[in-house]
């Protein structure tokens, strides 16, 4: 009829509800979006930059400085914002997510998370808000006792046989490579200096940095064996390695050896090159200089990591 309005048609009104829906979808996605956005821009800064530089400048909070630390923040974010989504849909904006965090702290420790899982949310939530972790409720403490990766037999080693696991362990135990490391080193990454076998290990490193490794087996004897062996190879030493191996304690069986072999007498360490430390472990005391050389065998830049995940009592 004339002066009426003609209602729109099925298809218009199809479209309609489609942009009704995109439009959702991105609102949605916005503090996801953001998120991504500053975390990419925070480990190209970071990337190209020195840490213990910006460190003593205190100019770390808008950078990362490995990928492996990118990845886990971006995982840990995802994790959040899945949260989000469906505790407080009506979460639009990066502002609006930070309004919620500690309720997500607080559900993680409901959910009898580790302290370190928890902390590493946190750590990661706070990169991307650009504050410090001291802004959210206060979470468990990691203590080191409650560090349980591969401290002793891990149950999906059992699913790899005895001879294969002694000879994977055996390796690790001599040389601390991550799994990754063992199916990239090769035969002529072997070389010798001082007498002493050493790995140069240039592919597959946490954040792409190149390590040295010295070979140090149970004995004198194994070490040799384990020599012997990588000269009897050519190319890679390792093809492929089975998801069931855990090698982390193998790692840290490197780590008291190669410690062992280095660190000085006690009561020859100066007050200010000792490690103290404390809490559960007040009483044992360690070798600065000796743990900064194990450390760096090892990948890891701080001798913190080492006392903490690496010289601990079986």
């Amino acid at each position: 009829m004339a002066g009426q309005e003609s209602k729109p048609g099925r298809w218009a009104r199809k479209r309609q509800k489609r942009k009704e829906k995109a439009q959702q979808k991105e609102q949605k996605e916005s503090y996801r979006k953001t998120a991504r956005l500053r975390l990419q821009d925070m480990v190209k800064a970071g990337m190209g930059s020195k840490r213990s530089k910006d460190k003593s400048e205190a100019d770390t909070r808008n950078k990362i400085y490995s990928k492996a630390t990118f990845e886990t923040y971006k995982q840990q974010f995802r994790h959040f914002a899945d949260w989000l989504d469906k505790a407080h849909p009506e979460a639009v904006t990066l502002e609006d997510a930070r309004g919620f965090v500690d309720d997500y702290l607080k559900h993680l420790i409901e959910l009898e998370r580790s302290a370190y899982s928890i902390s590493t949310a946190k750590a990661a939530i706070a990169k991307v808000m650009g504050v410090e972790a001291t802004q959210f409720i206060a979470t468990p403490p990691r203590l080191r006792a409650d560090i349980k990766r591969s401290r002793g037999e891990a149950v999906r080693d059992k699913h790899i046989s005895d001879k294969k696991e002694e000879e994977l362990a055996r390796f690790t135990s001599a040389t601390g490579l991550r799994r990754k490391e063992m199916t990239m080193i090769k035969s002529d990454d072997l070389f010798f200096k001082n007498g002493q076998a050493y790995l140069n290990i240039t592919r597959g490193t946490k954040g792409g940095k190149p390590r040295i490794a010295k070979i140090v087996g149970k004995t004198e004897a194994e070490t040799k064996e384990i020599v012997k062996w990588i000269q009897s190879k050519k190319g890679r030493l390792f093809n492929k390695l089975s998801s069931n191996y855990d090698n982390h304690f193998y790692r840290a069986t490197y780590a008291n050896r190669l410690y062992n072999q280095l660190k000085r007498d006690i009561d020859d360490i100066p007050t200010q090159e000792r490690y103290v430390m404390r809490k559960e472990r007040a009483g044992e005391v360690y070798d600065k200089q000796a743990m900064l050389l194990v450390s760096k065998a090892l990948g890891h830049n701080r001798i913190s990591v080492i006392a903490q995940s690496y010289l601990y009592q079986s």
